[in-house]
């Protein structure tokens, strides 16, 4: 019989209207005996549903499946974030993901992070972290496995991709130290992470491949009850982090994709058009694809400024080729 217990945290987070405002940030822990720590996290952007909903699932379904282990759920890593359906922190305007950053902490965000680095990530040998794209993207659905710096390669990470259960797997290249990657890093934690959905919207069958993913990820750690082997299916990597693979706004515009998620499109490919309705005289411009690849990642808002991602595309490589990404 596993124990669970509440491990909540409140760190302040002042506002013009409240100036000792704290806010709670849930945490349960569920404990299985001898076996390996492992923390589910969702919720560091507050308006990527996916994650946030499967591990609320999992808040009731996990202490009934737990055998072995200890299992960390933050379904709202930034619960003031997810309160408000934004993905920064409206008291300071952090951004979760870049505020590990150590002491002194600067306002809540960097409160957050602290605890979180203080509170879990000692405690835990793997952390599987789901992102979406949130208001203004959406992703194919993806694991993901982020290379912090000149960090060595794992081995455990093809396996842990593959029993997440998507066909799909994006890697970055992450140098930013207040980044969860460089947490993670810091404190030796085997992590993945995941882009679910996004456009600021979820469907059951979103959030049910993303819990799915979590019991799979769970499995593969030995820490649920044997099960049959699954057939799982082969897992294509994309490279987002090469140049090529991403298209910005180099002007403002209504953004008018002519691709769909998952299509495999060709180099110099017309993928859409940035258009001004309020300025008729201007010629819409049209948009190609540096490369060829499959379409990862859509801009989810039509008004689009300079700088703005409108689409990401990689070409399709083998999950095994991961290591030479190292």
């Amino acid at each position: 019989m596993a124990t669970v217990s509440r491990e909540d945290f409140s760190c302040a987070a002042a506002t013009n209207q409240s100036a000792y405002r704290r806010v709670t940030i849930p945490m349960l822990r569920i404990e299985a005996g001898p076996g390996p720590a492992v923390a589910l996290m969702a919720g560091v952007h507050g308006d990527e549903w996916e994650g946030q909903a499967a591990i609320l699932e999992l808040w009731r379904l996990l202490p009934g499946i737990l055998r072995r282990g200890t299992v960390y759920l933050l379904p709202a890593a930034n619960a003031e974030a997810s309160l408000a359906g934004t993905r920064l922190s409206p008291s300071d305007g952090g951004n979760l993901n870049r505020a590990f950053l150590g002491s002194p902490a600067r306002g809540y965000t960097e409160s957050v992070a602290a605890a979180l680095e203080a509170r879990l990530l000692p405690r835990i040998q793997a952390l599987v972290d789901v992102h979406s794209g949130g208001a203004s993207l959406r992703y194919l659905p993806s694991s993901v496995i982020t290379r912090y710096g000149n960090d060595a390669y794992d081995e455990r990470l093809p396996a842990l991709a593959r029993a997440f259960g998507l066909p799909d797997c994006v890697f970055f290249r992450g140098t930013e130290s207040g980044s969860m990657p460089a947490a993670a890093s810091r404190h030796g934690v085997l992590r993945l992470s995941a882009e679910i959905g996004g456009g600021r919207e979820t469907s059951q069958a979103l959030v049910d491949r993303c819990r799915d993913g979590l019991l799979g990820c769970l499995g593969e750690l030995g820490l649920l009850p044997d099960r049959p082997s699954a057939r799982r299916p082969e897992v294509r990597l994309y490279d987002l982090d090469a140049p090529a693979a991403t298209v910005r706004a180099s002007e403002a515009g209504v953004f008018v994709p002519a691709v769909e998620l998952g299509q495999v499109i060709n180099a110099r490919q017309r993928i859409g058009q940035l258009m001004e309705p309020a300025r008729p005289d201007t010629a819409p411009r049209a948009l190609t694809s540096p490369q060829a690849g499959t379409v990862v990642c859509l801009r989810a808002i039509a008004r689009s400024d300079d700088g703005d991602c409108l689409i990401q595309v990689a070409p399709a490589l083998p999950l095994d080729s991961l290591a030479s990404k190292y």
